[in-house]
Formats: structure tokens, sequence, C-alpha cells
């Protein structure tokens, strides 16, 4: 018997969201310190391999953290099993999607290291 059921995906979540907000952190330390930033600018740092990790580790903890939430809402809401793991399912899908299709776009837009 597993004595703490939920505990994993609430440290994962308080995990993600650390991970999340140091981030955003970092985001608005770039945007209030420096030159400003120009489309130029974002579009080197976005496009940098260090930019490109740091922007495919965003999605994915933002993906992870929200997949928590949606599971949590959905076991508690949806009673019906078939409904549920579909719905499930479907959410799921659509995070994944986004992550492997940040992770596509970042690949094929990266700066080549000099």
């Amino acid at each position: 018997m597993r004595v703490f059921l939920g505990q994993r995906a609430w440290l994962l979540q308080r995990a993600t969201a650390v991970v999340l907000l140091m981030l955003l952190a970092l985001g608005a330390a770039l945007l209030l310190v420096g030159p400003p930033l120009t489309y130029e600018r974002w579009h080197a740092l976005a496009t940098s391999p260090h930019g490109a990790v740091i922007v495919i580790l965003l999605f994915a903890a933002l993906s992870v953290h929200g997949w928590i939430g949606a599971r949590d809402i959905v076991l508690d809401y949806v009673h019906s099993l078939p409904l549920r793991l579909s719905v499930l399912a479907i959410i799921a899908v659509i995070l994944s999607a986004v992550v492997i299709r940040v992770a596509l776009l970042m690949a094929t837009h990266m700066s080549p290291v000099s």
C-alpha cells in the first residue's frame, strides 16, 4: 500500500514551478539589464545553443506543470472512466506535441556554434 499516493505529483509540480520561476527571473533580468532588446538580439539569444536549450526546458517544464494540474482537475471532476481516459489522452497528446514542435523548431533555427 502506498501511503503518499499524490506526493510524487505534488513534488514534481513544485519542482517545475521552481524551474519556471527561475527561467522567468532570468528573462526579467535580461529585460532589465543590458542594452535594449531588439528583435535581432532576442533572435540571437533564442537561437544560440544555450538559448535553445532554455526555451525547450521552459516549454517542457510548463507542459509537465500543466499536465499535473489538468490531470488532477480531470480526476476530480470527470467521473466516467472512458471519458476521463479520452480527455487525459487528448491533453497528453497536445502537451507532447507542443514540446516536440518547440524542440524541432529550436533545432532547425539554432545558430551554428562558432
